[in-house]
């Protein structure tokens, strides 16, 4: 019988099956980073250099390498949300070829151990038709809430939805509540997106988007006009000749020749911010408190479904206040 009970406990991940290293991202890795986020980029999101450049400044960028070779990276810190016990993923990203090798997991326990010390939760967004919620699954983390996401990246043109998981960090923590945002405004979209528990009894893979009274207005927003379709080109505009110049050329087609095209650009428009109704925010937090008011009370228990047992490890600190050389608390840069 205890045998049975021991299987069924989460199990230490396994070490990565080739030795890896991991470090604080310098500038010299944005190629290679760059290279990869625009190779996943329908389940990433577009990032640019610039915003990179910022997170490898900012200390938010690890790199997992084995015997000079790069092969994935994480961005993410410590606080989400103005909140010093919440931090949050924001890209986890392994090449191909060295997938399902444990180097995922290598990145995102060296996250954890980099981390601030009242840090104790974990988060990340993930569409929902993607693979890599079974990932986070496996980890341990629990979907706690879901969002809309875009209107039609998901499969064959239905909208998305944006699961939202999360994990206690630091083993069995009870005196750590859980906690997810009832409203998000960043992101590619640019829209604020309200957020919603997942109901106690329901899958991930079966919530479905919500559409309140009024919003397909702005889910026409988020979605944006609809951008040139590739291998089709705007054609040029032919320039006026003014009649003397035809003239004194002799006939009126070689002025054209003369005369480079002119290629007219249309003017943007900034892009409106899709908005929700004030009640419709207030609705959503009050939503999300009283959840959560149950959830942590013990009313609703939180069952992670993870095959192994990702928590962060402290440094053994001596007698003088100084870290123990053997497991440290952040990654050297």
């Amino acid at each position: 019988m205890s045998s049975m009970i021991q299987t069924n406990l989460p199990i230490p991940v396994p070490a990565p099956r080739a030795p890896i290293n991991i470090r604080a991202a310098t500038m010299d890795d944005l190629p290679f980073v760059d290279e990869l986020q625009k190779k996943y980029r329908k389940n990433l999101g577009f990032s640019s250099m610039e915003m990179l450049k910022g997170k490898i400044n900012l200390g938010q960028m690890i790199i997992a390498e084995s015997a000079g070779e790069k092969l994935g990276y994480l961005i993410g810190q410590d606080r989400y949300f103005k909140r010093d016990d919440v931090g949050i993923v924001y890209h986890l990203v392994v090449k191909e070829a060295r997938q399902r090798g444990f180097i995922g997991a290598a990145l995102l326990k060296a996250q954890f151990d980099r981390s601030a010390y009242g840090c104790r939760l974990y988060c990340c967004w993930c569409a929902q038709d993607l693979e890599a919620n079974r990932f986070w699954e496996s980890m341990g983390f629990v979907p706690l809430a879901y969002r809309n996401g875009s209107e039609t990246r998901g499969k064959n043109g239905a909208a998305r939805v944006h699961i939202f998981w999360q994990k206690k960090i630091r083993g069995k923590d009870d005196h750590c509540n859980w906690w997810f945002p009832s409203k998000t405004d960043q992101g590619a979209l640019r829209a604020d997106r309200l957020v919603f528990p997942i109901p106690p009894g329901v899958r991930w893979r079966e919530v479905k988007p919500i559409v309140l009274p009024g919003q397909s207005e702005v889910l026409k927003v988020e979605s944006g006009e609809k951008k040139q379709l590739p291998g089709k080109r705007q054609h040029a505009v032919k320039p006026k000749i003014p009649p003397s110049l035809s003239a004194q050329c002799g006939f009126r087609g070689f002025a054209s020749k003369i005369v480079p095209a002119i290629k007219e650009k249309p003017k943007k428009e900034p892009r409106k911010k899709a908005t929700f109704d004030p009640k419709f925010v207030a609705a959503a937090r009050e939503l999300r408190d009283r959840y959560l008011e149950q959830v942590n009370d013990g009313g609703y228990a939180l069952e992670s479904a993870g095959k192994y047992d990702l928590v962060r490890q402290f440094a053994e600190v001596g007698l003088d206040g100084s870290p123990s050389a053997a497991v440290p608390l952040r990654i050297a840069a």
